[in-house]
């Protein structure tokens, strides 16, 4: 599983180092190929090459005569590129992806499970504490009998 949030920089070529707790684990579990895509824009997604052929079947089997689902395609499927961790565990995310999510120096790479977020860190502090911020009773009547 992946988790946690880590927050870094990224250096004047636009590389990511992964941190050596990420970088570990996707080596031994996953190899040195992580997939990154555009999703939204205000964040990327990153994925260990393995846990993205899913998503990409699952896209590539949506409806085709769905206009909004083709355009969703397109977005995702579009924008995927393979990367390469080199020696030192770092990717070099693609220029185009920067400029569309804004991520420029100070990033945060967040863990969700089976792949990452990659947020500019402002932004993800935001996002933060618009999250502390929900109203209890408000999520408790959206999870139902969720809890953790």
């Amino acid at each position: 599983m992946i988790g946690g949030v880590s927050i870094l920089s990224l250096d004047s070529k636009g590389r990511l180092a992964i941190p050596a707790k990420h970088r570990e684990t996707l080596l031994s579990a996953f190899g040195h190929k992580l997939v990154v895509t555009l999703e939204s824009q205000d964040h990327l997604l990153l994925y260990p090459e393995p846990n993205w052929r899913p998503v990409e079947a699952r896209l590539l089997a949506l409806p085709t005569g769905n206009p909004t689902l083709k355009r969703y395609q397109r977005l995702v499927l579009g924008h995927a590129e393979t990367l390469e961790m080199d020696s030192a565990g770092r990717v070099l995310l693609p220029g185009r992806l920067r400029e569309l999510t804004a991520l420029d120096k100070d990033v945060a790479l967040v863990g969700m499970g089976n792949r990452f977020e990659l947020w500019n860190a402002e932004e993800w502090d935001s996002q933060t504490a618009d999250a502390l911020a929900i109203d209890q009773a408000d999520l408790a009547q959206h999870l139902g009998d969720f809890t953790l």
